[in-house]
């Protein structure tokens, strides 16, 4: 057998994963951590409340990630120091298509959801290659951005709706609260690469999206200006109709208690700041986070 060398990421360790762990800390098959409708997506993507118990985004999340975010919500299962003390599902191609049968036909999701895809990349590309025309519902693929642009561009055709997070404008922002080295190079080509396959979202006659690219970005405390230069990028790159979800849903977890510029909420001053230069820069779609989302109620439950 050929050795597997892991170029997946921007960290382009080139670990033979199928023997040992590459940066992100992950062999090479499926590990799945949670699974669940999720009802605190963006509204076209997440649909019904969830008092009407069904719907809801198919949320599948996967073990592990390829970043160190100091902040993470999700650090119970996307950091290797908490999930590896915990059993791990690890699963085959044909069990986790009938993980997504599950969600659309018991759960009625809305849409396929694989949150922290991007050490899977390789993986996922064949399972959706024999099982993409079986899943009827939109396939979104909703990632930290930190990704290559020659990984995104092998899953064209597969991937229905995109997702990223872009974190970080400062380089040097990016290394300090994740440790990602040149973050911003990487994610701007792979977002401008993913923005080529899907474009902006279209969405079905009941409001929900069909496909598209939705730029998600998370605003830290302190950092308003960092938040503007990405701002700047993004309208200057995509046009007044890219659609961006700015997001108010920081608070203080994981780490970064021991980084006291951003052990705390953001203020109403930042986010009435950050808001309205969002509207300024015309923008003529998107969405901007009510401050009041900055509450662990809204963090799945990992167990």
């Amino acid at each position: 057998m050929a050795k597997y060398s892991c170029t997946i990421c921007p960290f382009n360790c080139k670990a033979d994963r199928e023997k040992t762990f590459g940066v992100c800390g992950l062999p090479n098959k499926f590990l799945i951590s949670h699974v669940q409708p999720h009802f605190y997506e963006e509204p076209m993507i997440s649909g019904c409340s969830e008092d009407q118990k069904e719907g809801g985004s198919g949320g599948i999340f996967f073990t592990g990630c390829n970043g160190r975010c100091i902040f993470c919500q999700n650090f119970l299962i996307s950091q290797r120091e908490n999930w590896e003390k915990k059993p791990q599902k690890e699963v085959t191609n044909e069990e986790l298509f009938n993980i997504c049968i599950d969600l659309i036909e018991n759960k009625k999701c809305h849409n396929i959801n694989f949150v922290a895809p991007t050490p899977y990349s390789d993986l996922l590309r064949e399972f959706l290659l024999k099982y993409k025309n079986k899943i009827k519902v939109p396939l979104i693929w909703n990632s930290n951005g930190y990704e290559k642009a020659e990984t995104i561009t092998s899953l064209n055709g597969l991937v229905d709706v995109y997702l990223p997070d872009i974190k970080y404008f400062s380089n040097e922002l990016a290394v300090k609260y994740s440790k990602m080295p040149d973050y911003f190079e990487f994610a701007k080509e792979a977002i401008t690469e993913m923005h080529s396959q899907v474009g902006f979202p279209t969405l079905d006659k009941n409001g929900m999206i069909k496909n598209g690219l939705i730029i998600r970005h998370l605003v830290l405390p302190g950092h308003i200006d960092d938040s503007k230069k990405l701002l700047n990028w993004l309208k200057k790159t995509f046009g007044e109709k890219a659609y961006i979800a700015l997001m108010a849903q920081y608070y203080p977890v994981y780490k970064s208690k021991d980084f006291p510029e951003i052990n705390r909420r953001l203020t109403k001053e930042e986010y009435s700041e950050i808001s309205d230069y969002f509207m300024t820069l015309g923008f003529e779609d998107g969405l901007i986070q009510d401050i009041e989302s900055n509450d662990s109620k809204y963090t799945p439950e990992f167990k």
